[in-house]
């Protein structure tokens, strides 16, 4: 669809929430068309739908609930607004009626860090505490009877590791080198797979939690898009932020985190487990997109020498 259609359905959706002459800015999404709304003192997000296979509406809506729930913490989090007919997730039909599912949530004030380096180590704790409040949240929260996100189990993790053999299997990547990552992949998730579900350990989860979804304003961290949160080990969760950052880095992390949440007792025998398939997460989604197929070459070594280590600490 074309700047003007999308504009078009922005201005329709804003309609079904009361919200005229508006201002709309288009903002970033790699899923989601976005606008930042601005109405006279209030400022929102205008997320449209427009990736379809990603999620339907039950998922968008539960997304929603649990973003609601959280609004009871002290956290500083989106807030889901209803529309008009008091309803969290509305739709807007363009002129082929074709219906695109539309939600608008609170704007939050901040500013996104250039690159995670940039993080004082006193951020990176405020950050690692905000996903320790989380994960309290999703172990006591009461799932509603439709509630309906993605699982981050076996069946995701061998899609993503299919993916990303395929792609790579038309490349000029040693092939040998190749089959070992496989095999070793394929070892580690059936470790995984026989780890025990507890009320203590699975939950929702955000799994998208990075620094491209930090905010910062007036010395505080924030996190934001909860676009991909789903079914999963909070392990899984903490291994997926702590992909990105440096050993000094993890600590202060890791720091913040348990100040409010202690580490599991199994940590330390199971992070480069959940760090290996993080990488798999991470790299089987970049490589459908053509654009960054160079990139996930360069960053294979990387993640061969992690399910190397990964196997022999479970060996």
């Amino acid at each position: 669809m074309s700047n003007k259609t999308f504009l078009h359905l922005a201005v329709e959706a804003l309609r079904s929430y009361g919200l005229e002459n508006a201002q709309l800015t288009r903002l970033g999404g790699a899923s989601n068309t976005n606008y930042k709304v601005d109405v006279d003192d209030k400022s929102y997000v205008l997320r449209l739908h427009t990736s379809a296979a990603r999620h339907d509406r039950d998922a968008i809506s539960s997304e929603l609930a649990w973003l609601n729930s959280l609004q009871d913490t002290s956290l500083v989090l989106p807030k889901p607004i209803v529309n008009l007919q008091g309803e969290l997730v509305a739709f807007v039909s363009d002129d082929s009626q074709k219906e695109t599912l539309c939600t608008l949530i609170c704007w939050i004030e901040g500013k996104i860090s250039l690159t995670v380096d940039a993080m004082t180590d006193e951020q990176l704790a405020n950050a690692g505490s905000i996903m320790a409040q989380l994960h309290k949240h999703s172990q006591e929260f009461k799932l509603p009877t439709d509630f309906k996100r993605h699982t981050f189990d076996e069946a995701h993790f061998s899609a993503r590791l299919e993916v990303l053999y395929a792609a790579l299997s038309n490349t000029e990547f040693d092939k040998n080198e190749l089959n070992n990552f496989k095999s070793n992949a394929n070892h580690i998730i059936a470790h995984f797979v026989q780890l025990e579900r507890a009320q203590n350990n699975f939950g929702v989860i955000h799994a998208d939690f990075h620094s491209g979804n930090y905010l910062f304003c007036d010395g505080n961290v924030y996190i934001i898009d909860f676009d991909r949160c789903g079914f999963g080990f909070y392990l899984y969760d903490l291994t997926l932020a702590l992909m990105e950052l440096n050993e000094q880095q993890r600590k202060a992390f890791l720091h913040g985190y348990e100040t409010v949440k202690p580490l599991p007792a199994n940590y330390t025998n199971l992070k480069q487990v959940f760090l290996s398939l993080a990488y798999l997460d991470n790299l089987g989604f970049l490589i459908a997109n053509p654009d960054e197929l160079a990139g996930v070459v360069g960053e294979f070594p990387f993640a061969i020498e992690a399910f190397r280590n990964a196997v022999k600490d479970i060996a």
